[in-house]
């Protein structure tokens, strides 16, 4: 509960700030969607001897083994960035400031188009696209289905899944009615 300063005449009176129950569920889905992101980047750097020796295969050489270790750490780059930007979108938005929330709809229109990659399985092999130039990403997917363990795939289009809906889902609370009275910024007293 926060408190806020209302002018009633001559005087100031505090009062409390109901945050919404709506605005809590966005803020606890920006920070789920944090911890996914996380675990993904974790997942990615425990299997990273298989990825090394999938990158191997593709890559026809000890090169493949420097490119994974190059995607890998792109990887948790990138999830620490998202994860970092949506934990302090979620902290912000406990506050009844209206750009907090346009600030959290631009994050969660963002973390739809960075996570949606993740949807098809191409997470990884994107990031290693970016990072090294050499075998394609047809060549990588097929060395990695090999090299992986079996729940590796669907266990990250899971993760990316419910980050994915935890975005959209967080943007669509922040735009029902309770989170625009929360939001609006108090009407200034009538003076007369």
């Amino acid at each position: 509960m926060l408190w806020g300063v209302e002018r009633r005449g001559c005087m100031t009176v505090g009062v409390a700030v109901r945050r919404p129950g709506v605005v809590d569920a966005a803020r606890w889905l920006l920070l789920g969607v944090a911890v996914l992101t996380v675990v993904g980047a974790l997942l990615g750097v425990v299997l990273l001897e298989d990825l090394r020796r999938a990158y191997i295969s593709a890559y026809g050489g000890m090169r493949g083994g420097d490119e994974a270790t190059g995607a890998a750490i792109a990887g948790v780059i990138g999830a620490v960035v998202v994860a970092g930007v949506c934990a302090v979108t979620a902290l912000l938005l406990g506050r009844p400031r209206n750009w907090v929330r346009v600030g959290a709809w631009v994050v969660c229109a963002i973390g739809v188009c960075c996570l949606s990659p993740g949807l098809l399985g191409g997470g990884v092999v994107a990031s290693a696209r970016i990072v090294g130039n050499g075998a394609g990403s047809g060549e990588i997917a097929a060395a990695m289905e090999v090299a992986m363990p079996g729940w590796y795939g669907p266990l990250t289009v899971v993760l990316a899944g419910a980050s994915v809906a935890g975005v959209v889902a967080a943007g669509v609370l922040l735009a029902l009615p309770a989170s625009n009275a929360y939001f609006r910024r108090p009407s200034a007293p009538v003076v007369g």
